[in-house]
């Protein structure tokens, strides 16, 4: 099944293939929490990534928190990433 999406604006719009109807997963961890002010929602993580078809790029910004190593405390960039319209801010 495809399923589409876009940003409240409308500027960034995707599609992607799916195998299930409900494509929903929620996080509450420190990151989604700050940067979505609540759950953070992430689109289908089991969908065929290569089916991937996305309008507006050029809108998409990337945020990339700051973790602390459970090892050396040392701060360090985290290897995940938050997608985001650059002129709206909806999370991607």
């Amino acid at each position: 099944m495809n399923l589409d999406g876009s940003c409240h604006c409308g500027r960034v719009h995707f599609s992607v293939i799916a195998n299930q109807p409900y494509p929903f997963n929620q996080c509450y961890c420190s990151i989604c929490l700050k940067t979505a002010g609540g759950g953070g929602y992430a689109i289908n993580l089991g969908a065929d990534f290569g089916s991937l078809e996305v309008e507006g790029e050029e809108f998409i910004s990337v945020y990339k928190a700051m973790i602390k190593d459970p090892n050396t405390g040392e701060r360090q960039q985290s290897p995940g990433q938050r997608n985001f319209c650059s002129q709206c801010g909806s999370a991607l």
